[in-house]
């Protein structure tokens, strides 16, 4: 089974059991917390994915980052730990975001202006957005001078560009064309 599959499948699992005790966001929480620190750190690398380091000193070592943790994650860790799946916590992060955002029905929606937005703008942006999709919206917000003036809107793989940019591109096309 690939990786990105292990990490479907432990996500999935914790999800599920972390939606019926209400711990869906403490979970996620401490899972990319651990993730984030396994990620970067070379020391907790080298001791989980050395072979030889002992299993019951790696049992102590997770044992010890996770004290205070929930329950669930510290037994999903040492689950995957046991059967040489934690290299799959990065992707069970990232499943476990997403199945979050579904289950919220969240939308994450990134908007390019050439200024700062204000605040009229953006609560115009989310609740059209909302009242497109149906879904509550999360606005990331960035400015880039190259859009000149106007929106871009981004939400997931589709995009509407209504910056002055854009229709400058347009017009000049249509120039060329003549």
């Amino acid at each position: 089974m690939s990786e990105d599959a292990v990490a479907r499948v432990y996500a999935a699992a914790l999800f599920a059991a972390a939606a019926e005790a209400d711990l869906v966001a403490p979970v996620y929480r401490q899972i990319a917390q651990f993730a984030d620190a396994l990620q970067t750190s070379e020391t907790l690398q080298a001791v989980f994915f050395d072979p030889q380091v002992d299993a019951s000193a790696k049992t102590r070592v997770l044992l010890g980052l996770t004290a205070g943790a929930e329950r669930l994650v510290v037994n999903t860790l040492r689950l995957m730990l046991d059967k040489g799946r934690l290299a799959a916590v990065g992707g069970m992060r990232r499943e476990l975001e997403r199945m979050a955002a579904e289950a919220e029905r969240t939308l994450d929606v990134e908007v390019l202006s050439a200024v700062p937005l204000g605040e009229p703008i953006e609560a115009a942006v989310v609740e059209r957005v909302e009242k497109a999709t149906g879904r509550r919206v999360r606005l990331s917000k960035r400015v880039d001078e190259a859009v000149i003036g106007g929106l871009v809107i981004r939400v997931g793989d589709v995009v509407l560009d209504a910056s002055l940019r854009a229709r400058v591109e347009q017009l000049r096309a249509q120039m060329q064309r003549v």
